[in-house]
């Protein structure tokens, strides 16, 4: 079966997929019986396309990382925007992984629904729309018999969404804590081995973690939108989840790190998510966990997630020193869950 595909965004994640989409080709065609082609591409700076017959995908990712526009690529049409380019691909599936908005998960939002709509499947990377948009963009998917799916949105492509989804049939999660930001993580066990929080920052810019702009990091932002995202989900609450507390570590001092570690103890920027009321509270604030404990060991960039279940007690995933390459397979990994049941549809 050939897949069109779309591309709305094509940052850092969107070309590390690109890439490994056409270095996995031949496998995906003989393992799978996949073949695609690409029918748009809309990026916020270098124009945006569609195509009839598929462009160039190597021609298109290299314009883009030379800072050169794609918009007179061969056999393909310039449109105005994403949202035309949506409207006019023919797609069966769009890859959205435009910039995380931590406030409200727009434009992202709209342009999975605006796709949806449309009767096209969406894989997305961007945990604003999951943390925002779950429950509705789950409610229009079912109802236009497409698939909404999201496994690289937290963890990379660690497969904290499949895990409940496939592996937990029958369980019900109660809860769920663990360390989701790798640029606070290493701050922190930065300052553990003695750095200050602006040397450690510093590095994690320096290994490209951190943007230029680190609010969203330092603030709690970006592990609570990632908490809403994983409450929304694995909960199984029909409500969308609500941050009760959002506290950074921006005015941690490094006697408090210090003085932790001296007694056996870490601080770590926590994310927790339960039950309350009916409703999923989440809470993101600077612990003291025991070292030896699962979220007290989590050093560097690594992340964990905890969940709490009924039937099964307390599981974990651990992922150590993600990357950009492991966002990418979980866009992959989504893509061939998709392809799968529009195998199974087909056979009916």
């Amino acid at each position: 079966m050939e897949l069109k595909l779309a591309f709305i965004g094509m940052g850092n994640v969107g070309r590390a997929f690109a890439r490994l989409l056409m270095a996995r080709r031949a496998e995906l065609a003989g393992q799978y019986g996949i073949t695609w082609s690409v029918t748009a591409v809309a990026t916020a700076h270098h124009g945006s396309l569609i195509s009839q017959t598929g462009l160039d995908l190597a021609d298109a990712v290299q314009r883009i990382e030379s800072g050169h526009t794609i918009n007179d690529l061969e056999k393909s049409e310039p449109v105005s925007n994403a949202t035309e380019a949506i409207d006019r691909c023919g797609a069966d599936i769009m890859f959205e992984t435009t910039p995380l908005n931590p406030s409200d998960g727009e434009p992202a939002i709209s342009y999975i629904s605006r796709a949806v709509l449309r009767g096209i499947s969406v894989v997305t990377a961007n945990k604003g729309p999951v943390a925002y948009g779950y429950h509705e963009l789950r409610r229009l998917a079912t109802a236009h018999g497409v698939m909404f799916r999201f496994e690289g949105a937290v963890m990379d492509g660690c497969p904290v969404f499949n895990l409940a989804e496939f592996c937990l049939p029958g369980a019900r999660i109660l809860s769920l804590a663990g360390i989701l930001n790798s640029t606070t993580n290493l701050i922190l066990t930065g300052m553990e081995d003695g750095r200050s929080m602006n040397e450690s920052l510093a590095h994690a810019r320096h290994l490209g973690i951190a943007e230029a702009d680190s609010d969203s990091d330092l603030d709690g932002w970006d592990a609570a939108v990632k908490a809403l995202a994983l409450a929304n989900v694995l909960l199984g609450i029909d409500e969308p989840a609500i941050i009760a507390q959002r506290t950074g570590i921006k005015e941690l001092k490094a006697e408090e790190v210090r003085t932790a570690l001296a007694e056996g103890y870490a601080i770590r920027l926590v994310a927790r998510a339960e039950m309350s009321s009916g409703r999923a509270i989440v809470t993101v604030k600077p612990e003291r966990v025991h070292r030896s404990s699962v979220l007290g060991c989590v050093r560097g960039t690594s992340n964990v997630l905890m969940v709490k279940t009924d039937v099964m007690g307390e599981i974990g995933v651990f992922e150590n020193d993600p990357g950009i390459d492991q966002t990418a397979y979980a866009l992959l990994s989504d893509m061939i869950r998709i392809h799968e049941a529009l195998n199974r549809a087909s056979k009916r």
